[in-house]
């Protein structure tokens, strides 16, 4: 495992770390000297005078342009939400720290998002934003990229929650700060950033189906040198009661109700941080996290005797430089390098699971070097960003039974975005354009029927402009408009097939999208007694995807990835909230949206996109009164198929939560409930999620 301080780098990759170092080392060092000079010794009083009076201008512009309302640990590159025309939704830290949930159940609760589990905690976990596939959204933790070349979208029970400060989702239009846009969207997880003080949490959790949790937190910033350090456990027998058919549906003779066999996982996440402020000016970060998880898989009709498992570690590890107020122009700058490694191994070596019996190893390495710079001004933020990854894919077959080719991906994208604010930062037009360049190449190899595979290289480009339009009338409302175009390039499973029965299709076209959206915010303070405060959005969307993805079988089981499809997903999201007495808040969404295959040579045209519903509703009601707070929230979903066909229609789901917590000087204590009504669900044809439960959990901060 590839800790930070003890990086070990394969050959292969070496020239690809040592021109990404020599760029961003390059560009350090080309503008360093301006920042370091601050530092020299005294200068006259003259110049001290005139170097003065610059900066008082340029904090005064700045305070014009982001109005005070940036976050204390905002930092450059982060987006500046205040002035961004998406619809975006910030998850803070206090809605699920100190619970037993995940990073799906997080964001199920929002409107446009839809989250598909395989099982209880711990299981294979996917997002929609907006109609859109996994695959189509992309992921990113404190700005690095998860989404792999290798395909297959970002599982979320491999996200950690115990050291996330927000989570942020961009729905639609994606902001510059992030290199890589998604079709259906972005959605950028935070981790915690130092704070002044010395901090710290730790906390415990016990429920349902043997599940425990443990987590730890501190932090500690005396002066200019700054840490962190969060460490977290979670795992379950996931062992819930569920009607099992027997894979035989249309036979009620052989149900039975059975415990969850082989659904066991547990996991633990690790978080680093080290950082330096150098001067006002000049920050420097050092940031290492390392995930690991060991999860068994059970199979489609619940064997005792099944014993499939999947083990997955990550290492993440970051070098970042801010520097801002820099050259005659006062840039803002941001810098960084990171190293990623994944490991997965899979082990079906019974064949429960997988066709035939499997035992693999897939590991993913990728380097990303970036470098973004913005120049602010009274009327306007012109913001750029150039981003470089490689990344390499190393499938490994270890029983031996064919040979896998292994596949790497350099990719360069470009972005420009120049944010005009007008009459008074009334009016806000954000302009931008992406440019991509991929190069992709697969090593020679054999296909499992033996035949030989020829070395093959393929390379492509794209441009992706769009625009968006964010108009405030008064204080309390915002009207905004966005269109952009998108591009979503094979992955290379689609592009050369990986193990089984699936060949590859290097002739695949990528998918291009086109997003639009218009809406409306309100968030208005009404300074009365009885409802403080009220807020308001609602969006209609339309997304085009030409060249959509997909895969189909032959007469003989074997799979291919071609392009068929079309899809039209239009759409309308609304969110309300309100607080009343200063006890109670009130807040709900709700999504409908029509995601169809728009293709007229398909044989599904005009049928429902699979895995999409067509309703989503919930609903909170909290009560909250000095340190105490009780609360309900009630979910809905209808109008989902299984099957692109449309013949396995997906009942819909009704779930009914609870909750109630207790703070009292640090230490706090809440209890959920989950699925109270007891209705068993399946997000995936023949994975049930479980039934009732209920879980406590404590903390004491300080």
């Amino acid at each position: 495992m590839k800790l930070f301080g003890n990086i070990t780098i394969q050959r292969r990759t070496g020239r690809f770390f040592d021109l990404t170092f020599f760029i961003v080392f390059t560009m350090f060092m080309s503008i360093s000297p301006l920042v370091w000079a601050q530092n020299e010794e005294a200068p006259g009083e003259e110049e001290t005078a005139q170097k003065q009076a610059m900066e008082a201008d340029y904090v005064l512009n700045d305070m014009v342009v982001t109005a005070q309302r940036l976050p204390d640990d905002f930092r450059t590159g982060d987006v500046d939400q205040e002035n961004a025309p998406s619809f975006f939704t910030v998850i803070p830290r206090e809605q699920f720290i100190g619970k037993m949930e995940n990073l799906a159940q997080v964001l199920k609760k929002e409107a446009g998002i839809q989250v598909k589990q395989s099982g209880g905690l711990g299981s294979f976990s996917t997002v929609s934003l907006r109609g859109s596939s996994s695959d189509q959204v992309m992921i990113y933790l404190d700005g690095i990229l998860l989404n792999d070349a290798s395909g297959g979208g970002v599982d979320l029970s491999n996200i950690s929650l115990a050291d996330v400060s927000s989570i942020n989702v961009y729905r639609g239009v994606s902001p510059a700060s992030f290199g890589k846009a998604g079709i259906g969207g972005v959605i950028n997880i935070k981790t915690l950033r130092a704070q002044k003080g010395t901090k710290y949490n730790v906390g415990l959790g016990y429920g349902s189906f043997d599940t425990k949790k443990a987590f730890g937190f501190i932090n500690h910033k005396p002066g200019k040198a700054d840490f962190l350090l969060s460490a977290d456990y979670l795992g379950s027998a996931n062992d819930f009661e569920f009607k099992n058919d027997m894979g035989t549906s249309w036979n009620k003779v052989d149900d039975q109700i059975q415990k969850r066999n082989n659904a066991e996982f547990y996991q633990y996440n690790v978080l680093a941080k080290a950082g330096w402020d150098a001067n006002r000016n000049l920050r420097f970060d050092l940031v290492n996290q390392y995930f690991f998880k060991d999860q068994n898989l059970p199979n489609w009709i619940n064997m005792e005797t099944a014993s499939t498992n999947l083990t997955t570690s990550r290492n993440i590890t970051t070098m970042r430089l801010g520097l801002n107020n820099v050259t005659p122009l006062a840039l803002n700058t941001a810098a960084s390098i990171s190293y990623s490694d994944k490991e997965e191994k899979y082990d079906d070596q019974e064949g429960s699971v997988g066709l035939g019996k499997q035992l693999n190893k897939y590991n993913t390495q990728r380097w990303t070097g970036d470098l973004y710079t913005e120049w602010i001004s009274d009327y306007n933020i012109l913001a750029a960003k150039i981003e470089y990854q490689h990344e390499d894919y190393s499938p490994e077959d270890l029983l031996q039974e064919d040979d896998p080719r292994d596949s790497n991906r350099d990719y360069i994208v470009a972005t420009l975005q120049d944010t005009l604010m007008l009459l008074s930062q009334r009016v806000i037009l954000t302009p931008a354009v992406r440019y991509a360049w991929l190069d992709d190449e697969l090593e020679s190899g054999t296909t499992v029927w033996g035949s030989q595979l020829e070395k093959s290289e393929r390379k492509d480009e794209y441009w992706m402009p769009q625009c968006g339009l964010k108009v405030k009338p008064w204080e309390w409302i915002s009207l905004k408009a966005n269109a952009a175009q998108y591009v979503r390039e094979p992955s290379f499973f689609e592009l050369f097939g990986d193990r089984g029965f699936f060949i590859g299709n290097e002739e695949l076209e990528a998918e291009k999208g086109t997003n639009f959206d218009v809406g409306f915010e309100v968030n208005y303070l009404t300074g009365w007694t009885l409802i403080n405060r009220v807020y308001l959005s609602s969006a209609y969307f339309k997304n085009d995807v030409d060249d959509l993805i997909t895969r189909i079988y032959d007469s003989r089981g074997v799979g291919k990835s071609v392009n068929i499809s079309e899809s039209e997903i239009t759409g309308v999201e609304s969110q309300a909230a309100a607080d009343f007495l200063n006890l109670f808040t009130v807040s709900g969404n709700a999504t409908w949206q029509d995601a169809v295959n728009a293709s007229e040579i398909s044989t599904f045209n005009n049928k429902q996109l699979p895995g999409r519903y067509e309703w989503a509703t919930s609903g909170k009601v909290e009560f909250h009164y000095k340190g105490f707070k009780i609360y309900s929230e009630y979910f809905y979903e209808a109008g989902n198929f299984y099957d692109a066909a449309n013949l396995l229609e997906a009942p819909e789901k009704k779930e009914l939560n609870a909750g109630a917590a207790y703070l009292f000087k640090g230490f706090s204590i809440e209890l959920q409930g989950k699925n109270l009504r007891d209705k068993r669900y399946e997000d995936y044809n023949g994975y049930p999620l479980p039934g009732r439960a209920y879980y406590l959990t404590i903390k004491f901060e300080g």
